[in-house]
């Protein structure tokens, strides 16, 4: 009998049989399973898309205000003053084409503080300080209207009745400086006190006034305040002029040094 070598004989492929059989079982389920898949591919793809979008719309905002901001900030300004007023229209039209954004609670902010520092500036201008003032009121009112849970918002209720304030408006300040009394920062809340008092007595509500004077006073934290409480506490009942001023009037209470601090 001829003999053959190992290489010449057929053998069965026992992995063939293996991968045969196991097609066999898997062939029922691989239509199902490939539509699956192909299905979760392509949620997949739409999902990165509609995530990669919803970044963009997240991010025009913030790219059209720096835009903004730059056109500005390079601009040949022969008047200041009229650049900084038609930049602060600006970011107060944007704040309203995206209400209740972060990027408006910012603008309106940054819309706010430049309308009193305009006013501020504006002392030999009594017409144009009080159009400031009415637009730093305003655009504060707006801020609280639209962000009542910011972070921020003591700030703005602040900001709102010092301008109220000083267009003697003294109920609406005396709302906004209650508000900003609560403020979690310390200075603040003691400097919207202090308003407060002032307020109540030019409202004529000298009681009320004496009542936050003394808390003031008597506060260890109110640095300047306690003093300028105790000084306004002498001062109550005495005639008064006709712009609300003392006839020996303390220092302006409107101030940016904060209690406990020092020039």
């Amino acid at each position: 009998m001829a003999k053959h070598r190992y290489s010449e004989v057929k053998h069965p492929d026992k992995f063939a049989e293996a991968l045969s059989h196991a097609w066999q079982k898997a062939e029922p389920y691989a239509l199902p399973a490939g539509i699956v898949i192909g299905l979760l591919i392509a949620v997949s793809i739409v999902w990165v898309i509609i995530a990669r979008s919803g970044v963009a719309r997240t991010d025009q905002p913030w790219e059209d205000r720096f835009h903004l901001a730059s056109k500005f900030a390079q601009a040949d300004a022969k008047d200041p003053r009229k650049q900084t007023e038609k930049f602060l229209e600006e970011i107060v039209s944007m704040a309203r084409e995206h209400p209740g954004e972060p990027v408006a609670a910012v603008s309106l902010l940054e819309a706010t503080l430049g309308h009193s520092r305009l006013a501020s500036s504006a002392a030999d201008d009594p017409s144009a300080a009080k159009a400031h003032l009415e637009k730093a009121a305003d655009t504060a009112e707006q801020f609280i209207a639209d962000f009542p849970e910011h972070r921020h918002l003591h700030v703005a209720c602040y900001e709102a009745g010092k301008a109220r304030l000083e267009l003697r408006q003294y109920p609406r300040a005396l709302e906004h400086f209650k508000e900003a009394s609560n403020s979690p920062i310390p200075y603040h809340a003691i400097l919207a006190r202090f308003h407060m008092a002032l307020c109540s007595e030019l409202l004529g509500n000298l009681d009320e006034a004496r009542r936050i004077y003394r808390s003031l006073r008597d506060d260890p934290t109110a640095g300047w305040c306690a003093e300028q409480a105790e000084f306004q506490l002498a001062q109550l009942g005495r005639p008064t002029r006709e712009n609300g001023t003392k006839d020996t009037p303390g220092p302006r209470p409107a101030t940016a040094t904060a209690p406990g601090t020092s020039n």
